[in-house]
């Protein structure tokens, strides 16, 4: 059976694939909500991010709420910023949990240490029925232990761009959900892949040109 998912505030039909089943998605809610625009473009938060990614200002690339539905599937292992229209060694997110994450409903998981390792160039593919298909590429992460990180509703977890991460499945009769709100560094430059970018914005970017959209992509803390 097919999946609804909602970006950029259209409402889509996606395919009946593995991916449909890991989790349903609602990208940039910031546009169509005012309580979360004022969350997520919150310069507080912006600064924490900073101070943590170690850079001087900070833009919202995209939010999005993320629903693991009962019996859905498990989430691949996979790193963020390998898939972002920008490459960034400081990239960033911020996951608050919606309801209590545990190892039954589908928590995060970690392999800690390997955002010193990643590369650009592997993505991890979330859209295969096979967990560890990115450990294909970096065989020596299978050595690493993995962490779990179990949180309770309204925890937040700050996620470096580069580390690998995975979800389980939901072995549950309710929902997870959370809300991520992904942070790109002041002075980032456009790789050539459009990604969640809106279309207007990547259709006027060329490759190595500065990401800088106020209207789209709102800088959210700049020190000083």
């Amino acid at each position: 059976m097919a999946r609804h998912f909602r970006i950029n505030g259209r409402h889509n039909q996606g395919r009946d694939d593995y991916y449909e089943g890991v989790f349903v998605q609602c990208v940039n809610l910031w546009k169509t909500s005012e309580e979360i625009k004022a969350l997520v473009t919150d310069r507080r938060l912006g600064r924490l991010a900073a101070e943590l990614a170690g850079v001087d200002g900070i833009r919202l690339y995209h939010d999005h709420a993320l629903v693991k539905e009962p019996w859905a599937h498990p989430t691949n292992w996979h790193v963020d910023n390998a898939m972002d229209p920008f490459h960034s060694r400081q990239s960033i997110m911020l996951w608050i949990a919606l309801d209590d994450a545990t190892l039954q409903n589908g928590c995060m998981y970690f392999l800690p240490g390997t955002h010193k390792s990643s590369r650009y160039d592997v993505t991890g593919n979330l859209n295969e029925a096979k967990i560890d298909g990115l450990l294909e590429e970096y065989p020596e992460w299978r050595e690493i232990e993995p962490a779990a990180a179990e949180v309770k509703a309204g925890d937040g977890v700050f996620v470096n761009g580069m580390i690998a991460h995975a979800a389980g499945p939901n072995m549950t009769t309710r929902s997870r959900r959370a809300l991520s709100m992904l942070f790109m560094p002041e002075g980032a430059v456009y790789n050539g892949r459009p990604a969640a970018l809106p279309a207007e914005v990547a259709e006027r970017l060329r490759v190595g040109e500065v990401i800088a959209d106020d209207e789209h992509l709102p800088l959210i803390y700049a020190n000083g």
